[in-house]
């Protein structure tokens, strides 16, 4: 699994996950990869933060991590597990049909990592 983020302006790093994301883990991601993004992409402090509230991200340690640095970017509040009209779906969908056209295909983790990154 990994985690990924865009922006209008640009593409973030893909996260490789090795286990399952908890609320903790989470708060890692966002403290050492969205804040470094965002304060890049979004220096004026206009960026906005969407996501789709699954369990870890709609923790109390991310509710309140993020609510403490909402003075460098705002948090779009989503309905809870609500990703349908969330457009890192589609991006998701058009990373996995174009690994899936890859010949040979990824075998391994790293493998799959890779193409996702490649493409």
């Amino acid at each position: 699994m990994v985690w990924d983020v865009c922006s209008w302006r640009d593409m973030g790093p893909l996260i490789r996950l090795e286990t399952t994301l908890t609320g903790d883990r989470y708060l890692r991601i966002l403290s050492d990869h969205l804040h470094s993004l965002m304060s890049i992409v979004h220096s004026d402090g206009l960026g906005q933060f969407q996501q789709h509230n699954a369990t870890a991200q709609a923790s109390r340690v991310a509710t309140k991590w993020l609510q403490e640095h909402s003075f460098d970017f705002r948090h779009f509040h989503w309905p809870p597990k609500s990703p349908e009209m969330n457009i890192i779906e589609d991006i998701r969908d058009a990373l996995l049909h174009a690994v899936e056209k890859r010949s040979p295909p990824p075998r391994t983790p790293m493998d799959l990592l890779t193409a996702l990154k490649d493409s």
